[in-house]
């Protein structure tokens, strides 16, 4: 008999690894992939607009659409790594309360591992925050826009523009330079470990 309550906990709790994991990760994807589309809606050209400057307002809301859309994804990740390495790591304290076979523990062990390491190289989350922020602004940034131009024509409408494609061209270069520095913070270190100094070989 001790030896089947053991059996019976683990093969208890394995099966609920196996079914709530997935359930738990397709919660996540629906509910992340179910973006409010209020947040982010397009918006026309206004009125009295040249060819190309209609071409560029209908770029920027692509644009925008694009990065909530890359920084949705990189939130996706951050949570799908760090549920199931919660939740492996959960499993090993268990296993071994249960003294379940050395290759169960072993193997969810590895797994949430795996799930710290990929968090930490990927820095999902830090790009996730600057995606959506930079969306946030670019979508204020054209709202402001569409709408201060409404009653306006000739030099002012033109005016109104450049400022405009000022604006948001900065925003997409500021937080384009501040994405690329979290990137550039996930091969350094592997680097460094091994003993190389890329400084050094240039």
């Amino acid at each position: 008999m001790n030896v089947r309550r053991p059996l019976g906990a683990t093969a208890f709790f394995v099966a609920l690894q196996f079914t709530g994991i997935p359930l738990l990760l397709r919660l996540l994807l629906t509910e992340e992939n179910r973006s409010d589309p209020r947040a982010y809606p397009r918006y026309p050209p206004p009125p009295g607009l040249p060819p190309e400057h209609e071409q560029y307002v209908t770029w920027t809301n692509g644009h925008i659409a694009w990065v909530a859309r890359t920084a949705h994804r990189s939130w996706i990740r951050y949570n799908i790594a760090a549920a199931v390495s919660g939740l492996s790591a959960i499993g090993t304290t268990f296993t071994v309360a249960v003294q379940a076979p050395p290759w169960l523990t072993a193997t969810l062990g590895l797994v949430a591992a795996v799930g710290q390491f990929f968090q930490q190289f990927g820095h999902d989350r830090e790009k996730a925050h600057l995606g959506h922020q930079q969306a946030v602004k670019l979508q204020k940034a054209l709202r402001d826009y569409v709408t201060d131009s409404a009653e306006l024509s000739g030099t002012q409408l033109r005016r109104r523009f450049a400022e405009f494609r000022r604006q948001f061209e900065s925003l997409k270069e500021e937080y384009g330079s501040e994405i690329l520095k979290v990137r550039a913070l996930d091969m350094p270190q592997i680097a460094q470990q091994n003993g190389s100094d890329p400084s050094r070989n240039a």
